[in-house]
């Protein structure tokens, strides 16, 4: 290339950079300015306007706002601590764990399923031990929304601990213990679901349709036999459905899939 050429080029590209640094410096400047109005809005009487600078923040999605959504979460009104959760985890603000591992121990409910939904948006590990933990809460919904946070988190290390969620107590957590282990996508998870299918005393509507879900997701063969069987004689027509879905899944299935 001819040294006028390259010489060219690369002004062209310096100038292209400055006019960049230009344009950007600006805004910068005004997501600052944004973050310090929205910081003393924080802290304004009206929980409407605090909960309103939290759903600001979050749009700006900028990492400087994560501390001032880490203070919200001490906020005396309900709505805004939950919005300020739900926030962290859309953000995926990893240094929130910690702060939002601390609000399961709350009082209050909503503020520990907030804590339990942010923390499966993250996902991180140790957002999931302290998830698995959760899986021994004396209430069904918190016991519900775990295992669900965990299957939508990928958690590999809440495996076992999902296996033994398709026993509880309470057929919802049954039926999201089920799609979780979809989720996960570990084929380990066969048996106990086919185990589960062909329970009767547990396995209700809900929770045969997350088995099966998870069976076609899941991608084995092994599973084209029971659900073939029990096709002809399930009478819930959603889970019929259901179980012709993840049939022509997995009979679609590539054979390494096996």
């Amino acid at each position: 290339m001819p040294l006028g050429r390259f010489t060219a080029n690369a002004l062209s590209v310096v100038i292209v950079v400055f006019c960049c640094a230009l344009l950007t410096s600006p805004l910068i400047a005004q997501e600052k300015a944004d973050l310090a109005k929205l910081a003393a809005q924080l802290k304004d009487k009206d929980f409407a306007v605090r909960r309103s600078a939290v759903e600001a923040i979050g749009q700006l999605n900028n990492p400087a706002g994560v501390d001032l959504l880490i203070s919200a979460l001490n906020d005396d009104h309900q709505e805004v601590r939950s919005a300020a959760a739900l926030t962290l985890g859309q953000m995926g603000a990893a240094k929130s764990v910690e702060p939002l591992a601390k609000m399961l121990q709350s009082q209050h409910l909503r503020d520990r399923l907030g804590a339990i939904i942010a923390l499966g948006m993250i996902g991180s590990e140790k957002a999931c031990e302290s998830l698995i933990l959760l899986l021994k809460s004396p209430s069904a919904e918190e016991r519900d929304s775990t295992v669900a946070a965990l299957g939508g988190a990928r958690c590999a290390r809440a495996f076992e601990p999902l296996v033994k969620a398709l026993s509880d107590e309470h057929y919802m957590v049954r039926a999201s213990a089920a799609m979780a282990l979809g989720d996960l996508g570990d084929k380990r998870a066969v048996e106990p679901l086919l185990a589960l299918l062909n329970d009767t005393a547990t396995a209700t509507d809900s929770v045969r349709t997350g088995v099966v879900v998870s069976l076609g997701v899941l991608g084995d063969k092994r599973a084209i036999e029971p659900l073939e069987k029990l096709l002809k004689t399930e009478k819930n027509e959603n889970v019929r459905q259901q179980i012709a879905y993840a049939l022509q899944r997995l009979r679609a299935a590539r054979p390494d899939k096996q």
